[in-house]
């Protein structure tokens, strides 16, 4: 599948907050949800905004970048205000080819966080339902102001749960990839290579605990190569490697996963 996911809201308009804080979280299960659909071999783009100023310029930048793909579904990930309790997912209208995975992420969400399942939802109002040319979903995770809402929160396990709905199967947690086979002469795999992942993430230190870096973290020549601005490098980039750790490749920009990458 050819998926794009985005956060709700932007760092300089923020979304609610309450007993959680609805940017901090919805980025974390963005990021969660990304990594696991990459890892079971989907095309993924990140079309978060973190830059709109208020709300018509986030919403005009999200759409614009999911409307810059042509994917299977359109994914936007938020946190729910207002006085109520439990998980639910807004499509378009019940003809939404979006209707079945909205229906399953509700379902998979609720039983995973021990909420309430407030179920699949219409609204033609919706700015990215509306406007993304994808059938497009919007997940309400939880609320933030509900205190049995916080108390059950946890982002890694929404995150699953919502990729779970997506590909309608489950999915492992913790991705184990194989541990290369030891070079005679480790110097001499080093040099130039060629990355074979649609959008590969650059990472601050070698593993998936430590936290991806920015669009503005990474060198000028990376940059380039990073079409729609979500810190990962795009199919095709070619990097110098000068220092393998494991499973893991240091780069100019930083460390990126060694299977993803393919020696020129």
């Amino acid at each position: 599948m050819r998926i794009n996911v985005h956060g709700g809201h932007s760092l300089k308009c923020r979304g609610a907050s309450g007993y959680l804080d609805e940017v901090n979280e919805d980025r974390k299960v963005k990021n969660r949800v990304i990594e696991l659909l990459r890892a079971n071999g989907h095309t993924v783009y990140d079309c978060t905004d973190d830059n709109g100023k208020d709300q018509n310029s986030n919403l005009k930048a999200i759409v614009s970048k999911c409307n810059d793909h042509k994917v299977d579904l359109d994914v936007s990930i938020h946190l729910n205000a207002g006085g109520g309790t439990g998980t639910e997912v807004y499509i378009y209208n019940s003809k939404s080819k979006a209707k079945d995975e909205a229906t399953r992420i509700a379902e998979k969400v609720s039983n995973a966080l021990g909420i309430r399942n407030r179920g699949v939802k219409t609204s033609t109002k919706l700015y990215v339902l509306r406007k993304t040319n994808s059938p497009a979903l919007l997940v309400e995770c939880c609320f933030v102001d509900n205190a049995t809402d916080r108390a059950h929160w946890n982002a890694d396990k929404c995150a699953k749960a919502i990729v779970e709905g997506i590909l309608n199967k489950s999915v492992n947690e913790h991705v184990e990839t194989p541990t290369p086979k030891p070079q005679s002469n480790a110097s001499s795999a080093l040099g130039t290579y060629m990355i074979t992942a649609s959008d590969l993430s650059v990472r601050t230190g070698p593993g998936a605990g430590y936290r991806r870096k920015t669009y503005n973290e990474l060198t000028k020549n990376a940059k380039a190569h990073d079409y729609d601005k979500d810190g990962c490098l795009n199919y095709g980039t070619r990097v110098t490697v000068s220092k393998f750790d494991g499973d893991w490749a240091k780069i100019p920009s930083g460390w990126v996963a060694r299977k993803y990458l393919k020696k020129v």
